[in-house]
C-alpha cells in the first residue's frame, strides 16, 4: 500500500475544535498501512505552547487496535528532561495509557544513538555560505556522521507531533526539526545552531527557505523509517489551535502549509521601532512560568529585538528563569554572553576550554548585532534581564539587570502589545515573533 504525501488540514479563523482536529488526524492516520505495527510518537517538551495531550489522544484513538505497540519520546534536543509527573501530564493529560511508555532523548549518550549516514564537509561548507572560512576554526573540518536516537530504528513508523512557529535558528520550528535537532546527536545540534546563529536571528526567523532548514531536510531524507507529520499552528494570544495539518507520509509539504498560516498568526508587526521594549514571557496553564532557563527564555529577546531602535533597550521579564542552562550553564558562565565578532576575535576565551559553538550561541543570539568598535563589543541594543538570576551574575555574564518586581509593575501599568510613549510591552514573548515593518513595507533588518 502506498501512503499519500497529500496534506489533510483543518483550519479556522478563531479555533479548530478538538473534534475537528481529531477527525483530520484520524483521516490522515487511516492512510497508514496495516503492517505499521510499532509506532513511535515524537512530541516536543513543555517549552512549546501546544495541546500535546489532546493531540496524542487523537493519535491513540486513531491507531488503537491497529498497532501492536505505541510509545512516545520527548524530542527535547539538549534541554533538561522534564520530571516524570510533568511528562505524564504533558503527554497524557488526565487520561491513563498504561501500555504506552514515555522515553527521553539523551543526546549525550553515545550508546543511545545510531549512525544513519553523513554530511560531507563540502555540504556543510555550502550551508555556511559566506561564513565558510570560519567553519574550520569552529570545529567543522571533516565529514560529519548523522546520528539519531536508536529507538527510531526499532519501530515501523514515526509520527511527529509538532508546533510550527517562527524560530530563530531554523526559520520555523516544527516538521523534521522534531528529529534534527530534537532526537539527534550532538554533532548535528552543534552544526545547525552554529549556522543559524552566524546567519543571525533577525535575518532567518520567519523565513522557511534557508540553509538550516535545507540541511534539516537533507539529513531527514537519510532517516530509514517512514514519517507521518502532524503540524499544528497555535495562536499565542488565545491559546487556540488555528490549524492542523496532517501529512500521512513525509514532512515537507505539511510543514510548508503550516508555516504559511503561522506567518499570519504568529508574527506581529510594528510601524516603527521604540526606545524601550519589555518582553514578558508567558505562564503555563498551571500558573508556572513557561521558561525555567535562560537557554529557552531568551527567545523573548531575539523574537522581539527587531522592534527596538538602535541604541534602545530591551528587558526580558522572565521570573521563572533561575539558571542559565542545566546543560550548557558551566560553559556559558566561563565565557560570558558575547556575539560572534567578539568570540572570533578572542578564541582564547573559549577554544582552549573545549567550549562548543553550540554553548556560545546563547550569547550570540542575546547580543544580536554586536560589532567591535575600537576593540570593544558594541551591541546594537542594550539587553537587560529581569529574571531570578541575580545582578552580580548578570554582570559576570556581560549583560544588564533590572528588578523583576519593578518591571512587573511597569508591565501592569502599560498597555499590552501596543506602542505607547515610545515603549512596547510584548506579552507571550518567546512565542510570538515581533518584527518592525514601516508603512512602506520596509523591514529594519
Amino acid at each position: 500500500m502506498t501512503v499519500r504525501s497529500q496534506v489533510l488540514q483543518a483550519t479556522a479563523p478563531a479555533a479548530v475544535t478538538a473534534a475537528d482536529a481529531a477527525a483530520v488526524i484520524a483521516d490522515g492516520l487511516a492512510e497508514l498501512p496495516r503492517d505499521a505495527s510499532r509506532v513511535l510518537v515524537l512530541v516536543p517538551d513543555d517549552t512549546r505552547k501546544l495541546p500535546v495531550s489532546e493531540t496524542f489522544q487523537a493519535v491513540w484513538q486513531a491507531l488503537r487496535g491497529r498497532v501492536a505497540a505505541l510509545d512516545v519520546m520527548i524530542a527535547q534536543g539538549t534541554h533538561a528532561s522534564m520530571p516524570a509527573a510533568a511528562k505524564r501530564q504533558w503527554v497524557f493529560g488526565a487520561d491513563a495509557y498504561p501500555e504506552v511508555a514515555i522515553h527521553d532523548h539523551d543526546w549525550a549518550r553515545a550508546d543511545a544513538l545510531v549512525e544513519i549516514g553523513s554530511v560531507p564537509l563540502a555540504e556543510q561548507l555550502d550551508r555556511f555560505g559566506e561564513y565558510g572560512d570560519l567553519a574550520p576554526g569552529l570545529g567543522f573540518d571533516r565529514d560529519m556522521p548523522v546520528r539519531i536516537n536508536r529507538r527510531l530504528l526499532d519501530v515501523d513508523r514515526v509520527v511527529l507531533i509538532t508546533r510550527v512557529q517562527p524560530h530563530e535558528g531554523a526559520g520555523f520550528a516544527g516538521g523534521a526539526k522534531q528529529i534534527f535537532p530534537g532526537v539527534s546527536g550532538p554533532e548535528m545540534i552543534n552544526l545547525l545552531h552554529t549556522i543559524g546563529s552566524l546567519r543571525g536571528a533577525r535575518a532567518i526567523q520567519g523565513v522557511l527557505d534557508n540553509p538550516v532548514r535545507d540541511l534539516i531536510d537533507d539529513m531527514t531524507r537519510q532517516v530509514p523509517v517512514p514519517l507521518t507529520t502532524i503540524a499544528l499552528v497555535v495562536d499565542d494570544a488565545s491559546g487556540a489551535t488555528r490549524g492542523v495539518f496532517v501529512q500521512p507520509d513525509g514532512w515537507r509539504e505539511g510543514t510548508r502549509a503550516a508555516a504559511a498560516l503561522s506567518a499570519e498568526v504568529n508574527i506581529r508587526y510594528t510601524a516603527h521601532q521604540v526606545s524601550r521594549a519589555v518582553a514578558a514571557t508567558p505562564r503555563l496553564p498551571d500558573g508556572s512560568w513557561m521558561y525555567p532557563e535562560l537557554w529557552t527564555g531568551a527567545k523573548g529577546v531575539f523574537r522581539g529585538d527587531d522592534t527596538v531602535a538602535d541604541g534602545g533597550e530591551l528587558v526580558l521579564y522572565a521570573p521563572g528563569v533561575r539558571e542559565i542552562s542545566a546543560t550548557h550553564g558551566r560553559a556559558i558562565r566561563q565565557v560570558g554572553l558575547h556575539g560572534w565578532p567578539y568570540l572570533l576575535a578572542h578564541p582564547e576565551v573559549w577554544q582552549p576550554h573545549g567550549v562548543s559553538p553550540l554553548a556560545l550561541t546563547l550569547g550570540v543570539l542575546i547580543k544580536g548585532d554586536a560589532p567591535l568598535v575600537d576593540g570593544c563589543e558594541t551591541p546594537r541594543i542594550d539587553v537587560r534581564l529581569a529574571t531570578a538570576i541575580p545582578p552580580d551574575e548578570c554582570r559576570a555574564l556581560a549583560v544588564g539587570y533590572e528588578s523583576p518586581e519593578e518591571v512587573a509593575r511597569e508591565i501592569e501599568a502599560a498597555p499590552a502589545d501596543t506602542i505607547h510613549e515610545d515603549r512596547l510591552v510584548m506579552h507571550n514573548a518567546g512565542s510570538v515573533l515581533w518584527r518592525h515593518r514601516s508603512p512602506n513595507g520596509e523591514s529594519a533588518s
